[in-house]
Order: C-alpha cells, then structure tokens, then sequence
C-alpha cells in the first residue's frame, strides 16, 4: 500500500507552464481591477424569455452534441453584424463560437507560434494575451504607442531592428477599438497605415475587437479586416462585454483555409446551446437598444471616475478619456511605484491592476488601470478616494 503523497511533478509534459498563483478569496469592496460591465444592466429577464421561446423551437436538439464549430444561426448572426457594423464579409463557415475572447486569443497564438518566436503587440497590452503568448515561450516585443495607438512608423522600425537579427515576427496582435488597457482607438488612417506596414514585411494581424460594440462617441471606424485584401488579418470578438463575461460567449474568424487546423485545436470545447440559445435569440430582437443603454451607462461612470480622480489626486494623476469600452489609464510621475501598493490598497477595499501587468517588458510600475464598468456612481467615488488616500499617505501624490 501507499505511504506516500503520488509526485506527478516527474510526469508533467515540459510545455506545460508554472501555475500562477491563486487570486485573493472574494472581490475587493470596489473592484476596479477586473473587466466587468454594470450588473444591473444584464438583462436577465430578457435572456429569460428568450432561452423560453429558444427551448420551445430547438429543445429536441439538445440531445443531440453541439456543431463543433458553433451553432449555425449564431455563426451567421455574426458574419451578418461583421457585414453590417465592421465592413468586412465572411461566411458563416468562416466563424467559430467560443468560449469568449480568451480561447479565441489562445487558439490564434498557439496557431501561428513556436517557442522562441517574436509576437508583436502594444507597448502595454491585454494582460491574458500576454499569459497566452508567455505561455507558449513567445518573445513578445512592444511597439510605442501614442493616441490613437500602435504607430505605423514604430511597428516598422521594430520589423526593421528584427530582420537585422535574422529575426521575423510571426504576428502583430492589435486591439485597435478602445484599447485594454490604454483606451486608444484608431482613426481610419491609422487602420490602413498598420495594415500597408504589416501587408508590406509579410506578417499577418491579429486583430481584437472586444470593445467596438461599447463606442458611447464618436463614429465607428470599420475594422482593419474590412481594408484587407490579402487574407492575411485573423479577428476576434465577443459577446461577454455587452451581456456579461458568465455567459462566456465569443467568436473568432479566420481565412477558410485555416478553420480545419482552428477546428482541430479546438475539438471537444463547444461552448453551452443554453448560453448560445439564449443569447442568439435575445441578441436578434435587442442587439441595438442594449447596445445603445449599456453605452450610456459607461459613459456616465466614465466621467464619474475622471472626476472622482481629478477631486481626489489633482494633477498627479494624468488620465485617459477615452470615447468607449471599460478602462482608464492612471499615470503617476516617474519613479512613483504604485505596482508596490497594491497590497495596501486591497486592505482598504480597492482593487486594480498595475502596469507591469500589460507591459512585455515589466515597464509601467507608475501606471494603473481601472475599470469604471462595474460600480455605481458612489461606489466609483468612494473607492477612488479610499485609493487617493493609500497613494497620498505613500508619497504617490504631490511632488
């Protein structure tokens, strides 16, 4: 018999990464650092009814395994929005539904990457692409931004610097429409001046567009993809920012010729009929009139946090205002470290990720996010300012 403890360590497969540590037990009191839209805006009575009304037409076909690729009549509701709202057509065959944007974001960097492999992105970026691409042993090299985010002159110089290594990137990831966490969001110039620079070195873009639906100003820009007419862009988007991330619902989409190997890394994870059922046939009738609330609702919470931090840390807080999505991006002066404080912060009930988080490089320990999606207008004002009150007493604010 046994005496001892089994020890699998000696039978783990060598690609698979450390584990990362465990969160803290609960949410903090104002939960700032986690992408989560306003609760009161999910529509669950509306997904109620619908589920209902899907339940009664295609019940039967629950006993049946999901498509592999995705409900049919989902796909097709997202090559019709793609077509209506972004610019760019895809047939459904085209799509695969997933488990929102992260097994998106997994499947399109496992894909195109092998260890050692130069991934382009933002110089700070969508920290659980980060964890996919550090993964899977990825060098991952930021490219500078400014306001409308990734610079066409910067991603060639990066190209350029690379190929004097013998070195070419196996993809430019880009999150053009109100990026995570910085807020930028790209004009129609810019779109077309990432993709000619991409277009000319031979690199393909992956393009995620997790935040265009939360646009509360200002007109929509269509997507890279629709300017693209090469086949050489991979996109993603999702459903988890307009309904909620429970539901885990997104999409991916990708050159025909690319869905069987997609297929085949994905075999044996479709996402719930329940969740897609429910969704598709509350999406259909409310798309739009959803969209339009949750945008107001963000807007409104927006300015809120700006002005809660203005009030609360004056002119050492420099903020982003961007025009849509869930973030604003805090910086502090230099050498001010609120990485380090994090741990404080919990303490006094607020959460938020720091820089380094969305850094390829560990930069940023003067930077925050903060997500204004979640608590009301109180809650966002009292939690900036048991946050102030952390910085201040740790020499974050003033000179």
């Amino acid at each position: 018999m046994a005496t001892q403890k089994f020890d699998f360590s000696k039978f783990i497969a060598s690609h698979v990464p450390p584990g990362t540590p465990q969160r803290p037990a609960g949410r903090a009191k104002y939960d700032f650092g986690t992408g989560f839209p306003d609760p009161d805006s999910f529509p669950w009575e509306g997904l109620h009814e619908a589920l209902g009304r899907a339940l009664k037409d295609k019940g039967r076909d629950l006993v049946l395994y999901p498509d592999p690729q995705g409900h049919p009549e989902l796909r097709q509701f997202v090559a019709d929005k793609l077509r209506r709202e972004r610019g760019f057509a895809v047939s459904p065959d085209q799509v695969l539904i997933t488990g929102g944007s992260g097994p998106a974001i997994a499947l399109f960097v496992q894909l195109l990457t092998n260890p050692g492999d130069v991934l382009l992105t933002e110089d700070f970026t969508y920290v659980g692409t980060l964890g996919i691409m550090r993964n899977l042993r990825a060098r991952i090299v930021g490219v500078t931004t400014d306001a409308e985010g990734m610079r066409p002159d910067a991603l060639e110089q990066a190209i350029k610097d690379l190929a004097r290594l013998d070195i070419k990137p196996r993809m430019v990831y880009t999150i053009p429409s109100f990026q995570n966490p910085l807020g930028t969001d790209m004009g129609i110039a810019r779109r077309k001046a990432i993709l000619a620079v991409a277009q000319r070195y031979g690199i393909p873009i992956y393009e995620d567009d997790a935040y265009e639906d939360l646009r509360f100003q200002g007109d929509r820009s269509p997507a890279i993809h629709s300017y693209d007419d090469s086949q050489m862009m991979l996109y993603s988007g999702t459903f988890s920012k307009i309904l909620g991330p429970g539901m885990r619902l997104g999409f991916l989409t990708a050159p025909l010729d690319l869905l069987p190997r997609i297929n085949t890394m994905y075999w044996g994870r479709p996402t719930s009929e329940f969740a897609v059922l429910a969704a598709l046939y509350y999406l259909r009738e409310h798309l739009d009139d959803h969209v339009s609330e949750i945008s107001g609702i963000l807007q409104g919470r927006k300015d809120t946090m700006r002005a809660a931090i203005g009030e609360s840390m004056g002119a050492s807080a420099v903020t982003s205002d961007p025009d849509g999505g869930l973030y604003l991006w805090v910086k502090f002066r230099e050498g001010a470290n609120v990485a380090a404080l994090m741990e404080k912060a919990r303490a006094k009930g607020v959460a938020y990720l720091p820089g380094p988080s969305f850094s390829p490089n560990g930069g940023g320990a003067n930077c925050l996010r903060l997500c204004f999606g979640y608590e009301n207008h109180q809650g966002i004002r009292d939690g900036i300012a048991a946050l102030a009150e952390v910085f201040a007493q740790n020499g974050v604010l003033g000179k």
